[in-house]
């Protein structure tokens, strides 16, 4: 008996959640969905990466160049930070991929389904999710819903994130994005709001009660405090440049430098001989402890990590050197929301940090518009069931 045979007998539903490797977001939002889902019970759950899975063989960026999609978005604009026009031009290639091999895809996508059996199919990447949605068109005559939950702020231009027309569900994590689907005049019944992008719900705890204690099973000084520093899931030679710019003028802190999957920049950091107490780690599912114990968060515009320090509440200092394009509208919202401080160079970091450090405990967020209100590991299972029980595919 197949596992999937095995799911209807037990009467759960199957989820089939679609992402990508290209940044650490997708497969952390992915995988938070699993993880709560799993919890509440009822559903089986399959990740695919479809970059991996499903379309390798249509890659034309493995076809022509030396690394593939994914390789070339983490490695040239994540890691070595080449942004603007670069950024641009591999984002008009990605969209010219998906069409010039439009038809292989959705094959690829319908050969997908027959092989997993959905009962759900939720997307957490842009791009590609129109294939998805037509392949799903032929599949069981079109009942099997199609759902796009964002874990980016905005969309960045129309029909990146959420294809054309209405036949599928769109689940957003900020005001920003559920504006944008209201005036793109998704219909109501198929729009749902979270209030947060999702998250690990280890994110929505408390700060420990006794955080001197905390940091001392964190290998940290209990009386001194913490930086946070965190450029995404594959790290950002920028942290470099940041733990440098601190080296004539040390702060009054120790610097906890999560480094993601770049073990090459940990392995830098941790050799570069700082002046000053420093916590190096690579890639870590210790995240939250670290954040929790933390005072001030340094890092990218990244959404994802962004929410995470917002749900305990820390003040944010931002860098705005290398923001991708999609990455505008947080930019905006942190200038909005009186929620942190942006910079752009080396130096205005270490000002910036000294005089958040200089404020102590008062530069703490409290009741603002995003701490502590993220709910969205706690909204989204009644989303999924209400999704299912509309049962409405995209045929």
């Amino acid at each position: 008996m197949s596992s999937t045979d095995a799911a209807a007998r037990t009467g759960q539903s199957h989820v089939v959640v679609v992402y990508t490797d290209a940044g650490g977001g997708h497969r952390a939002t992915a995988e938070a969905l699993r993880d709560i889902l799993t919890a509440v019970g009822g559903y089986r759950i399959t990740l695919v990466n479809a970059y991996q899975e499903v379309l390798p063989d249509l890659d034309l960026f493995a076809r022509y160049t030396s690394r593939d999609v994914e390789e070339t978005y983490n490695e040239l604009i994540l890691r070595r930070g080449r942004t603007g026009l670069f950024c641009l031009g591999f984002y008009v290639c990605a969209v010219l991929n998906v069409l010039l091999l439009g038809k292989s895809g959705r094959r690829a996508f319908a050969a997908l389904w027959e092989r997993t059996r959905p009962d759900l199919v939720v997307s957490v990447l842009p791009v590609i999710n129109q294939l998805m949605l037509d392949s799903l068109a032929a599949y069981r005559d079109g009942r099997v819903p199609f759902a796009v939950l964002m874990t980016d702020w905005a969309e960045m231009n129309r029909h990146v994130w959420f294809p054309k027309g209405d036949r599928y569900f769109a689940i957003s994590g900020t005001d920003d994005c559920h504006r944008q689907l209201v005036r793109y005049r998704h219909p109501d019944d198929r729009l749902f709001a979270l209030t947060g992008l999702l998250t690990r719900p280890v994110f929505l705890e408390p700060r420990p009660a006794d955080v001197a204690a905390a940091r001392r099973d964190l290998g940290l000084d209990p009386e001194r405090p913490v930086v946070c520093m965190l450029y995404g899931g594959y790290g950002s030679w920028r942290m470099l440049e940041m733990a440098e710019a601190l080296r004539d003028d040390p702060p009054g802190a120790q610097v906890v430098f999560l480094c993601g999957r770049n073990e090459t920049l940990a392995d830098a950091v941790a050799a570069a001989g700082l002046p000053f107490p420093a916590v190096v780690k690579g890639f870590t599912r210790e995240v939250h402890r670290y954040m929790a114990v933390s005072d001030v968060f340094v890092g990218k515009t990244g959404p994802l990590s962004i929410s995470e320090a917002l749900a305990f509440g820390l003040p944010l200092l931002i860098d705005r050197g290398n923001v991708l394009p999609q990455e505008h509208a947080v930019l905006k919202w942190i200038a909005r929301s009186g929620a942190g401080e942006v910079f752009s160079t080396p130096k205005q970091f270490a000002r910036a940090l000294r005089a958040l450090l200089a404020r102590g405990p008062s530069a703490r967020k409290s009741g603002s518009e995003a701490p502590r209100g993220n709910q969205a590991a706690c909204q989204i299972p009644e989303i999924i069931t209400r999704i299912l029980g509309q049962g409405t595919g995209p045929g």
